[in-house]
């Protein structure tokens, strides 16, 4: 503004000379139109820095608006990692309980009451199955979800094939549960079960020698659709226990249950999973 008003000034003198006819020695003159020189430069100096606090203004406006949506991510991110911590912390206890049991030796170890996943795993399984009581159950003391009625097989048969789009739905959405944060941690076993009805048919007995060979394919067929649906094939066992562990009792004269004919999966730890990968070398002799 000073030198807006300066430029004026020298204007106005330079003009009032000239117009009244004053005598104006050439120094004079030079000095002012220095001065006048001088002036405009230093006015386009402060535009030039005027226009570069706007460009510094809007940069620090848009680093703001990154930072505020950063620190919201860091929130959810937060909440997230207590909700895993109160997962372990519960998981971490319920084996203390058990160690501490086994070091004490005054008592078998025995499941924990109650659920025997994390709570989070645990509640969304239960929503799942409450979400599907037709077609699923839930048991969680044992971790483990017990395919029912639309999801059993015909006698003799480990065909998914006629599976309902209500029964592929449950199972894809089983497989979102398993591969939450929640479940990152846990594999899967899938077991295979039959009633007790001989393996008689020939084309049958081609497949399926015994009731051992066709529980395990039953686990294998669902096996198979979980990883179609995007379980991992690392993180699933499949296995079969024949006739030889019914839910409910057979026909007499091996006629059979539909009860039994089922698959059951079982959500492990690593710990509980029967495997391992890696070095299998000896530790001890």
């Amino acid at each position: 503004m000073r030198t807006c008003l300066a430029i004026s000034s020298l204007a106005t003198i330079l003009s009032g000379m000239l117009f009244t006819g004053g005598c104006v020695s050439k120094q004079e003159y030079d000095d002012v139109l220095a001065a006048n020189r001088r002036a405009q430069l230093q006015l386009e100096q402060l535009q030039d820095a005027y226009r570069k606090l706007q460009m510094e203004n809007q940069a620090l406006g848009n680093s703001l608006k990154d930072l505020q949506a950063a620190n919201q991510k860091l929130a959810g991110d937060a909440d997230l990692q207590r909700n895993q911590n109160k997962d372990l912390q519960a998981a971490f206890d319920a084996l203390n309980q058990r160690y501490q049991a086994l070091i004490a030796g005054t008592k078998p170890i025995e499941l924990p009451e109650g659920p025997l996943l994390p709570p989070t795993l645990d509640k969304a399984l239960r929503d799942f199955a409450a979400a599907h009581p037709e077609l699923l159950t839930y048991l969680p003391k044992y971790g483990m979800i017990k395919l029912n009625a639309d999801l059993t097989f015909e006698k003799g048969s480990d065909d998914l094939s006629t599976l309902s789009a209500q029964a592929k739905e449950a199972l894809k959405k089983f497989v979102e549960i398993i591969n939450s944060d929640a479940a990152a941690k846990f594999n899967v076993y899938i077991a295979g079960h039959t009633d007790d009805i001989p393996i008689a048919k020939p084309e049958t007995k081609r497949r399926h020698p015994t009731n051992w060979y066709l529980s395990v394919h039953r686990a294998v067929s669902v096996l198979k659709e979980l990883g179609r649906d995007g379980l991992t094939d690392s993180r699933m066992g499949a296995m079969g226990f024949g006739e030889y562990h019914p839910v409910a009792p057979n026909a007499p004269g091996n006629k059979g249950n539909v009860a039994n004919r089922r698959v059951e999966i079982w959500i492990v730890s690593p710990e509980r999973f029967l495997t391992v990968t890696g070095d299998m070398s000896e530790t001890s002799k």
